[in-house]
């Protein structure tokens, strides 16, 4: 399954729970610390996640996706904006965490996923009873990644923040 996003319109989905575990992040690192809450994995619940998300991919049901590492989720909405020239309009409140840590924790074993508005019904039967699904935005008409009340900002903007350390 392809990085980019396919078609304005499609739904965008966090696999996975997001904690606060920015311990050793490239945001702390950014920032000149450590942290002390470094990500420690589930095996159990990241296994039953993969099952869901191969059944479901195998089933078509997923249009992109992407497994978040470095720089957690903002860094995954950023390269998937990129890589498919698309805006997305996002909102992270239902994650429970504050903004920073929402967008920055690199918890792991979750995956961003779009998903086509005429499969999402069938995508929620995949996952029925796995209550780490959160839908967090859709793929926009527009040329921003426009996360709610956090950032607003131009895809070439963001393309060339990303390029900007290989010239």
């Amino acid at each position: 399954i392809d990085l980019a996003p396919k078609a304005v319109g499609d739904i965008i989905y966090l696999l996975g729970e997001t904690k606060d575990e920015l311990g050793a992040s490239e945001y702390y690192d950014h920032l000149g610390r450590t942290g002390s809450n470094v990500p420690e994995t589930d095996g159990h619940q990241n296994l039953r996640l993969y099952k869901l998300y191969t059944r479901a991919a195998r089933d078509r049901l997923i249009a992109s996706a992407y497994a978040l590492n470095h720089g957690g989720l903002g860094a995954a909405l950023a390269k998937k904006a990129i890589a498919g020239q698309m805006g997305m309009d996002i909102n992270i409140n239902n994650l429970t965490l504050s903004a920073t840590k929402a967008l920055y924790s690199e918890s792991t074993g979750r995956i961003l996923v779009t998903v086509a508005p005429q499969n999402k019904e069938k995508f929620l039967k995949n996952f029925k009873g796995f209550e780490q699904l959160y839908e967090i935005g859709h793929v926009a008409h527009s040329q921003n990644l426009h996360i709610k009340n956090v950032l607003k900002i131009d895809i070439t903007k963001l393309d060339e923040a990303y390029k900007a350390p290989l010239k």
